[in-house]
């Protein structure tokens, strides 16, 4: 990106941590969604209720605000956007899944 010749270390990594920020604010509005959405039929049956919870224990998960080193910072933004992006492909899955059947 040509912003990156510009600009420092430090400006380029706030950069990623904002984006980072706002994928993980994202993800958390589609969890909320579609949980909203398919409460209902993910409490009939025990593999809904594992998807169910996967999505809830993302939804809960949170920013780690005592670390400092802005690495671990970015590190934990990425683990917390992977445990909701993998909810969201929990989901997607079991959905499918009931469609073939």
């Amino acid at each position: 990106m040509a912003w990156f010749d510009e600009t420092s270390g430090e400006d380029r990594l706030l950069r990623l941590e904002n984006k980072a920020t706002e994928i993980r604010k994202l993800l958390l509005g589609a969890l909320l969604l579609a949980k909203g959405v398919w409460r209902d039929d993910l409490e009939q049956k025990a593999a809904g209720l594992e998807v169910l919870r996967a999505i809830e224990e993302a939804e809960e998960d949170f920013v780690n605000s005592s670390i400092t080193d802005r690495f671990e910072k970015l590190e934990d933004l990425l683990d917390m956007i992977s445990k909701r992006a993998k909810g969201i492909f929990l989901l997607m899955e079991y959905i499918s899944k009931g469609k073939q059947n």
